[in-house]
C-alpha cells in the first residue's frame, strides 16, 4: 500500500508508453456525452447497452463485461468516450441479479449470454458494424474472468483481449488457439491484483505470448475517473498500434 505514484513497470517501452504517455482525457463515469442505446432483456438475455461508433461507417465491436453486481451502463461509461472513437461498445447486462442491486455472470453460460447480447446490439447497429477483423473483449473484475473463460475456450472471434483487476490463471496455449493476438492485463498501484497480473504477464511474454501490463496509477480495485487517462494509448496498442 505504499506506492504513490504511477509505477511503469512490465517489459519494454510500450508499457512505458501505455502508462506515462497517456493522453490526459477523464472519463469519469457520469460525464459521458455519447449517445447511448439501451435494449430490455429478450430471450436468453437480460439486456445490453449500446454506445455506437461516433464516425459515420462501418466500425468493429468492443464488448464489456461489467463486475460483481455491476451495472452494465455506470462501467460502460468509463469507456465509451474513448471506444466509440473507432468502434462500436457492447456492454451486456448479467443474469444473476444482487440482493443489494446489481447483477453478476452466472458460473457457466455466459458466453451464450453475451453473443445473444452482441447479436441483439447487431441488429440494432446494423450496417455501422464491421467484424472483418474480429472483436475487442474487454472484462472487469468478474468480469474479466469470464471473458478469460470465452477468450480462452470460446467460439466467438475475440482476437484482442484486455482485463483489468483479476487473479487470473492464464493458458497461452487456449489463448493462441483462439485466435487471442493481443493480450493487456491491468490492474492499480494499490489493487491486490496488481503483483500478480504483473508476474502473469511476464509468464505470458516468455512463453511467447503477445502481452502487455498496464499500471492504473495510485488507485485500489475500482474504475475511478483517472481511468480515462490510460485509456486511449490502451486502445491504440491493443488495436495493433
Amino acid at each position: 500500500m505504499g506506492r504513490s505514484r504511477a509505477r511503469c513497470l512490465g517489459a519494454g517501452a510500450v508499457v512505458c508508453a501505455l502508462g506515462l504517455a497517456s493522453v490526459s482525457r477523464t472519463a469519469a463515469a457520469d460525464a459521458s456525452t455519447t449517445a447511448r442505446l439501451e435494449l430490455a432483456a429478450a430471450q436468453d438475455s437480460a439486456g445490453v447497452v449500446i454506445y455506437p461508433a461516433r464516425a459515420p461507417g462501418a466500425h468493429p465491436i468492443t464488448v464489456l463485461l461489467h463486475g460483481m453486481c455491476g451495472d452494465a451502463a455506470r462501467a460502460c461509461r468509463f469507456f465509451a468516450d474513448e471506444v466509440t472513437l473507432n468502434s462500436n461498445l457492447i456492454c451486456p447486462r448479467a443474469s444473476a441479479r444482487c440482493a443489494g442491486g446489481g447483477a453478476s455472470w452466472p458460473e457457466q453460460g455466459v458466453e451464450a449470454e453475451v453473443e445473444s447480447a452482441v447479436t441483439l446490439a447487431k441488429a440494432a447497429l446494423g450496417d455501422a458494424v464491421d467484424e472483418a477483423h474480429g472483436r475487442t473483449l474487454i472484462g472487469y473484475s468478474l468480469g474479466a474472468f469470464r471473458a478469460l473463460r470465452i477468450a480462452q475456450g470460446g467460439t466467438s472471434p475475440y482476437p484482442r483481449v484486455m482485463l483489468i483487476g483479476a487473479r487470473v490463471a492464464l493458458d497461452r496455449a487456449k489463448l493462441e488457439q483462439n485466435g487471442v493476438q493481443r493480450l493487456l492485463l491491468c490492474a492499480g498501484a494499490w489493487d491486490m491484483m496488481h503483483d500478480h497480473m504483473q508476474r502473469e504477464n511476464a509468464r505470458m511474454q516468455g512463453a511467447g505470448l503477445h502481452a502487455r501490463f498496464l499500471d492504473l496509477g495510485p488507485v485500489g480495485h475500482a474504475l475511478t475517473a483517472s481511468f480515462g487517462e490510460y485509456l486511449p494509448n490502451a486502445l491504440t496498442w491493443l488495436s495493433g498500434g
